[in-house]
């Protein structure tokens, strides 16, 4: 796309009435300060000198200076729509400049008593200073008043006649299909009001059904103000990643309901459907790629396999397994819980949304705990698998503070069972899903989690026949417990939405990437390695909510922010690798390999989980913090 040279205002007709009013108002603050000065009356020589003489010469020059500076200061840029109290403060700073400037002959010894007509007073300056900070403040203050009355009116009227004014961002084919679709669906009552393309050859011109393009997309908030827009459709399929990023974003910041039209690869024949069109999510803000699983190796990997997942009720779990039946040829599946309502609703998912494609696929259902190491040999058994995806985990940071034996026993221990079973009915691979909260823990989640990686990476040494592999990736949207879902109840009760810190930030992938990468790890990794995931960039958790706060359909007037504080445990911002680690090498674009060696012998570490066991079992609780933390000094990992 072609970048956009300037902005709406730049050098047009509004701008130059624009700059003329505020022209007329500082040469009538001057006068009035004048007037306000001298009292109405002309009593001396010097009073007459000033009105006389130096108030009309003097008055081009201060009108001149003053409409430079707020030019200068980027004044006109900003619109008086969209007037907020940063914007009069902006005004006020340019107004002082300005002011000093004027004064400046002044200063440095001219005098109105020798009839220099630029010796301004200082007691006129003061005065003129307030009058014109009042007087340009009050116009744009008005002039969002107005707009805002129009809106609220324009949207009465919309609500009456349940008409939505819709903009579409694009001017392109996928544009041209959505008018269309909207077109034989008069009975959603959506009129479309125009296109906005940064095609700068496509502005003023007019596409399918005489719909105009009005502008640029980077003008978005500007137009769905000017055109009264109740929705903005975004029918862009085809466009990089960073640009797709980057209009979600600026169409998010307006008060619309904002839609997107899927991906090129999720469209039938190149036809849009209005039932394709969706709501903008947070995934579309975060701008993930989509993960191809077709590869031949990952393929391979589960060509005709049975797959057996632990946690399959979490938020990863459900998808590994909604992923696997899906995508990859395996013959059957064993969704393992302990929790039975959880395992139900994933059951349900595979069967509404595999089996119709897939009816062969066999779908197991076990409710079961990973402590108990008994039950779980009984479910291995029966079922035999070949792969096993281990999710299964308490990953709560609070909650594990307050109950560190249960992390442990379930995080650990748990895992040791797993892990250990993997080894012993010779499966072909063990993958743990690990966290970055692994990575210098600060929290006994993370703590547990990281002795977690230690264990598998010590039972790969023990069963060599059996590939045992450990991924970590930081935060997934949408999760069951994650900031999102927390937000979402917040604004439903009209509450405050919480961040615990302004510059706290965390590392995000949506859970169907996460899943994914998972699945493509498990498959290129060597046994004892741990796979790191490409979060990208960490995301400052208060902006996250900002733009939520937006993508709910409020401004963020509407809904405060309170910052309540890092609780025990939790960090300020995350990592994916120790300063120790370091990345042995690149498999893909986003699939990393950490080379980790353990500063103990497994014999070593064998004894002290037992130590840590006898502990949480007998929930002992600060004595189970205290050893964890020096077991985990001990295993800080070296350089290979």
């Amino acid at each position: 796309m072609k970048k956009r040279l300037k902005t709406p205002l730049e050098f047009s007709s509004k701008n130059l009435f624009r700059i003329f009013i505020d022209a007329c108002l500082i040469a009538l603050s001057l006068i009035a300060a004048t007037v306000i000065r001298l009292e109405g009356q002309v009593t001396s020589k010097i009073d007459r000198f000033v009105w006389d003489e130096q108030l009309f010469q003097i008055l081009p020059y201060v009108v001149l200076v003053k409409v430079i500076v707020l030019i200068a200061f980027g004044t006109y840029k900003r619109f008086w729509r969209y007037t907020t109290v940063n914007d009069l403060i902006h005004i006020t700073k340019a107004l002082v400049v300005s002011s000093l400037l004027l004064l400046t002959p002044r200063l440095f010894g001219a005098n109105p008593k020798a009839g220099d007509v630029y010796a301004l007073s200082f007691g006129i300056m003061t005065v003129d200073f307030l009058l014109s900070v009042g007087m340009l403040s009050t116009l744009r203050l008005f002039r969002s008043y107005l707009v805002e009355q129009k809106n609220i009116k324009q949207r009465l009227r919309n609500l009456s006649t349940t008409n939505k004014r819709t903009l579409i961002i694009g001017a392109g084919e996928a544009a041209i299909e959505v008018i269309k679709s909207i077109n034989v669906h008069p009975e959603l009552g959506l009129t479309i009001v125009g296109c906005l393309d940064d095609d700068l050859i496509k502005h003023g011109m007019k596409i399918h059904d005489n719909i105009k393009v009005h502008g640029s997309i980077n003008d978005v908030k500007y137009w769905a103000s000017e055109l009264n827009v109740d929705q903005i459709i975004i029918a862009i399929p085809s466009i990089p990643l960073q640009d797709q990023k980057r209009i979600n974003k600026l169409c998010a910041e307006t008060e619309a309901d904002i839609r997107i039209v899927p991906g090129v690869d999720q469209l039938a024949g190149g036809q849009v459907n209005i039932e394709q069109i969706r709501k903008l999510s947070m995934e579309d803000l975060l701008g993930r790629a989509e993960i191809d699983l077709n590869a031949e190796e990952v393929l391979n990997f589960l060509d005709k396999k049975k797959v057996l997942v632990t946690g399959a009720g979490g938020s990863i779990g459900r998808e590994l397994c909604l992923q696997l039946a899906k995508k990859c040829n395996i013959t059957s599946i064993c969704l393992v819980g302990k929790g039975e309502n959880s395992i139900f609703y994933t059951n349900q998912d595979l069967r509404e949304e595999v089996l119709k494609d897939k009816p062969n696929l066999i779908i197991e259902n076990r409710i079961a705990d990973i402590r108990n190491k008994s039950r779980m040999d009984s479910i291995f058994r029966e079922f035999k698998p070949d792969v096993v995806f281990h999710a299964a985990a308490h990953k709560h940071v609070h909650l594990m503070e307050l109950n560190p034996c249960e992390a442990f026993e379930n995080n650990v221990h748990g895992t040791q069972n797993i892990a250990e079973l993997a080894g012993e009915h010779k499966v072909e691979a063990f993958v743990l899903i690990s966290t970055d909260k692994a990575v210098n823990p600060t929290s006994i989640m993370g703590s547990t989690k990281s002795l977690a990686e230690k264990v598998t990476l010590m039972t790969s040494k023990l069963y060599p026949r059996t590939k045992f592999t450990a991924v970590r990736f930081g935060n997934v949207l949408g999760s069951r417990g994650s900031v999102i879902q927390i937000w979402e109840k917040q604004i439903a009760k009209g509450l405050p939405i919480t961040v615990t810190d302004k510059e706290a930030t965390r590392f995000f992938m949506t859970i169907p990437e996460a899943s994914q990468l998972v699945i493509e790890a498990a498959a290129k990794a060597q046994s004892g390695e741990i796979m790191v995931l490409d979060m990208g960039e960490p995301i400052k958790i208060y902006e996250l909510a900002q733009q939520f706060i937006q993508l709910s359909g409020f401004s963020l007037d509407d809904v405060p922010i309170d910052l309540i504080g890092l609780k025990e445990g939790e960090k300020l911002y995350e990592e994916l690798l120790t300063s120790s680690e370091f990345i042995e090498h690149k498999l893909t674009d986003k699939i990393f390999k950490a080379k980790i060696n353990s500063g103990i012998s497994e014999d070593e570490l064998k004894v002290r989980l037992a130590v840590l066991s006898e502990l949480s079992r007998s929930d002992k609780r600060e004595e189970t913090k205290f050893e964890l933390r020096n077991l985990l000094k001990k295993l800080q990992p070296i350089n290979a």
